[in-house]
């Protein structure tokens, strides 16, 4: 009797349950073949972009004519018949671009399209960039923990069962939650860049908003190239603050290559930011201490990589070693934040030297 129930159970267990059990392994590897191949897409797509995509060529911005007077000095100028925008005073249309554009605020540049946020309150009015107080960036870590890089900054825990977590919501520089640059309409996107575009007076009016008074944060070397080429070089003379975050390999940082790149990038952002006041780089070497730390720490802090810039404002350095995980991390945020420590190699001496040096207005005369 039992022998047969026995049986009848490891029947219906071989019909029915492995079956199911089959078609769920199936499919749940098959969706994540199907989600690792559109990343490696994405990821190729994105690479592309930034490698060849390039302003086109524009021509310069003229002076705005101003309003034509009379040619008789005995008759009087006829009143416009028809009014615009134009017609306003600065003052209210500088109003006007700021409800639009939003006041100073930290941008983050991507690919396709950059998001912005607030600056942390603690900030003073005049601040573009951290202070040495700060700590290294923890969204930054998390981003990197996360497996993201400068062409995939938006990341997120994988799933833990049926909880599935969304994407890093924070700025890299300032730890503010960001926002994005555009509005949803059914039939369109519209940025509010998009206000620009109408015209050439409406452009040169709203650069310094864009530009002047906006924390650009560059994610990695690739998106310092992407900024260069890309922003408007109108609006590259205005920028005054910058964020700079270089992702440094830990073993392979000493390579011709890697060095030749970084040193080209940083000389790129020197070279179209003309009117830098306030710069704040944040190294981040993955994973663990670089090899022969004190060649790296010259390097950095030398003329082919740091010291290149000078006439700076404040200038402000952050340098940390990412510890690898000990295991894979499961769960939530904090387990994807990895822990960091000082470089070996830092020397707080030559820190101070190298702020010195770039800060001086003597360097700007040598740089220019």
């Amino acid at each position: 009797m039992r022998w047969g129930s026995m049986i009848k159970r490891k029947a219906c267990f071989i019909v029915v349950i492995l079956p199911c059990a089959a078609v769920y392994y199936c499919l749940k590897f098959t969706f994540r073949a199907v989600e690792e191949t559109l990343d490696v897409v994405y990821t190729a797509r994105q690479q592309h972009r930034v490698k060849t995509r390039k302003r086109p060529k524009s021509k310069p911005l003229a002076v705005v004519p101003s309003v034509s007077k009379s040619k008789s000095k005995g008759t009087p100028a006829s009143p416009p018949t028809k009014t615009s925008f134009l017609h306003l005073p600065p003052e209210i249309r500088l109003m006007i671009y700021r409800l639009v554009l939003g006041g100073p605020a930290i941008m983050q540049v991507r690919p396709t399209y950059s998001v912005r946020g607030p600056r942390p309150d603690a900030w003073a009015s005049r601040q573009g960039i951290r202070d040495d107080a700060d700590e290294p960036s923890k969204a930054l870590r998390l981003t990197i923990g996360l497996g993201g890089s400068p062409l995939r900054q938006l990341v997120s825990p994988p799933r833990a069962g049926c909880v599935v977590y969304g994407c890093v919501s924070q700025l890299i520089c300032g730890e503010t939650h960001y926002l994005g640059l555009t509005r949803y309409r059914r039939d369109e996107m519209v940025y509010y860049t998009d206000l620009m575009r109408t015209s050439r007076v409406v452009y040169v009016e709203a650069l310094d908003l864009l530009y002047a008074e906006h924390t650009i944060s560059l994610f990695g070397v690739e998106m310092a190239r992407y900024f260069c080429r890309n922003a408007s070089p109108e609006g590259m003379k205005r920028v005054r603050f910058a964020h700079v975050a270089l992702i440094i390999p830990s073993s392979s940082w000493s390579s011709p290559l890697h060095k030749r790149s970084v040193k080209d990038s940083m000389k790129l952002l020197r070279d179209s930011l003309p009117h830098l006041q306030q710069l704040d780089v944040e190294v981040a070497v993955v994973w663990g201490q670089p090899k022969n730390a004190g060649r790296f720490w010259s390097w950095l802090t030398g003329d082919g990589v740091l010291g290149q810039f000078g006439g700076l404002e404040k200038f402000v350095l952050k340098a940390s070693a990412y510890v690898p995980f000990t295991r894979r991390p499961y769960g939530n945020w904090a387990a994807w934040t990895p822990q960091y420590e000082l470089l070996e190699s830092w020397d707080d001496g030559e820190y101070q030297a190298l702020k010195a040096r770039v800060t001086s207005l003597d360097e700007a005369v040598v740089s220019s």
